[in-house]
């Protein structure tokens, strides 16, 4: 790993210049059930989660400057570039104030960006969530499906949702009548095809019962204590 400085997007899925080539991941992407996204290289090679097989949900636990921004846009810059926006999308919310997810607005798998200076659009954000919960719920049962991937062969599937929160544990703190939508989101999220993507600088102290038992990915960069 003497280049582990080195290490770009491009060299972790391939080509991003060249359309031909994103079209053919893209392409390659749909006939799975994964939600592929390599974040790095490791002693063994590339490193890759999947939120399909490692999730549904995950959290990410690590103090200031640690590195957990950098890794939220790692993600989404993956994912977007391993399957196309009718696989996948986003809905990104930075809870810091910052500019964590100001480089990926523009893609086209990016649903909306939200941070906690948008005031009430943030309420109106996670209501939507909740909303597409039940949308998904009823277009299942019309279509008599079980869950999302047994719908593969329905050519209006909605795309997995990818609901990404920077700073969790400040959301919760300052907003605690979201959580209880979002344990509804990590419960019933598996077989809707939406994902949770917490990110916190104290785990121990954010995460519910409910909430701890439905995130099975869980990832620790630097923190504070051993509890974290």
């Amino acid at each position: 790993l003497d280049d582990v400085d080195a290490v770009t997007l491009d060299r972790l899925v391939g080509p991003l210049d060249d359309v031909a080539a994103v079209l053919d991941r893209w392409g390659t992407a749909v006939g799975t059930g994964a939600l592929l996204a390599p974040i790095g290289i490791g002693p063994a090679g590339r490193v890759e989660l999947d939120l399909v097989g490692d999730g549904p949900h995950a959290v990410i636990g690590g103090t200031t400057g640690s590195g957990k921004s950098e890794l939220l846009r790692t993600l989404v810059a993956s994912l977007a570039a391993m399957h196309p926006p009718e696989r996948v999308a986003f809905v990104l919310v930075d809870y810091k104030g910052g500019s964590t997810f100001d480089g990926c607005a523009s893609l086209p798998h990016v649903a909306t960006v939200v941070t906690d200076l948008d005031g009430t659009r943030t309420d109106r954000v996670l209501a939507g969530v909740d909303a597409e919960l039940t949308r998904r719920e009823r277009w299942l049962r019309d279509r008599d499906r079980a869950d999302l991937d047994a719908a593969a062969d329905q050519p209006d599937r909605p795309p997995r949702l990818v609901v990404i929160i920077d700073e969790f544990a400040t959301l919760v703190q300052d907003r605690p009548d979201v959580v209880p939508s979002l344990v509804d989101v990590a419960r019933r999220g598996r077989s809707l095809g939406l994902h949770l993507v917490l990110a916190t600088q104290r785990p121990a102290g954010a995460m519910s019962d409910d909430i701890r038992a439905n995130t099975d990915l869980r990832i620790a960069l630097r923190t504070a204590d051993p509890a974290d």
